[in-house]
């Protein structure tokens, strides 16, 4: 194993969700390694500061505000990485939302379907589909999904948000299927609980908290740091070998 087998040197990153968070975390980790790193989401002010913080580390860093949920922001988005030359290697699909609400499952209305499938499922999806495209008639590149446990164990208050998530995992299989024979890797992430804003529904809530550690080996929530970790290795060439993987970062809740 060579020592600059994590790097992402000549590399160009596409981060949804770039600005704080686990999408931040990567994206920090990546322009550590080499990476030019195109942060993305809704509010360029925030993407504006995170990518200036990246550029005084001496990284390479770009801010394009764009909305998962808008297949125009997206089609925007794709307009602007071409007009700059960004040729995207590597795509994180890390942009998403878990809304709180009150009702139960079966009182699920229309909207809020709408708005949550729309930026877990319906955008990724799209976004891949174009930037795999890219980078199949370039020869290569990478997709990792940010996903959930609560894809694969049920969370009442989250059906929806869970529904989307085991979506984005078939969309990871799919396309890893597909793309697979141009040279194009894309696995995802299965993350617990980790301290992030959309974290705070259960890391603020006394009760929910206690009942995921209880099913937690590790017995303790997540960072956004171990997300980025495992991320520089389903992108570099420490996992090429690697394609169509839900990997845990959990703590051992499926295990």
């Amino acid at each position: 194993m060579t020592a600059n087998i994590l790097s992402l040197e000549g590399k160009t990153a596409l981060i949804t969700g770039g600005s704080r968070g686990i999408g931040r975390a990567i994206a920090d980790l990546f322009a550590e390694h080499g990476a030019e790193v195109v942060l993305c989401s809704r509010k360029q002010e925030s993407l504006d500061k995170a990518a200036a913080e990246i550029r005084a580390k001496g990284g390479k860093a770009h801010a394009i505000a764009a909305h998962m949920g808008k297949q125009e922001d997206i089609r925007a988005l794709l307009q602007k990485l071409a007009a700059n030359s960004l040729n995207v290697d590597i795509l994180v699909n890390n942009a998403g939302i878990s809304p709180p609400h009150d009702e139960d499952l079966v009182d699920t209305t229309e909207a809020l379907w709408d708005k949550i499938m729309d930026v877990n499922l319906k955008g990724p999806f799209f976004l891949s589909a174009a930037i795999g495209k890219q980078m199949a008639e370039r020869g290569g590149g990478a997709i990792v999904n940010i996903s959930t446990t609560s894809a694969l164990m049920a969370q009442p208050g989250l059906g929806v948000y869970c529904v989307s998530k085991a979506g984005l995992n078939m969309v990871t299989r799919c396309f890893a299927r597909e793309l697979g024979p141009k040279g194009v890797r894309v696995n995802a992430i299965s993350c617990g609980v980790i301290k992030t804003a959309m974290g705070d529904h259960t890391l603020n809530d006394p009760q929910r908290l206690a009942d995921m550690m209880k099913i937690n080996p590790l017995k303790r929530i997540g960072y956004p740091e171990e997300v980025a970790k495992t991320a520089l290795f389903l992108v570099s060439d420490a996992s090429s070998y690697s394609s169509g993987v839900i990997l845990q970062v959990d703590g051992g809740v499926l295990a």
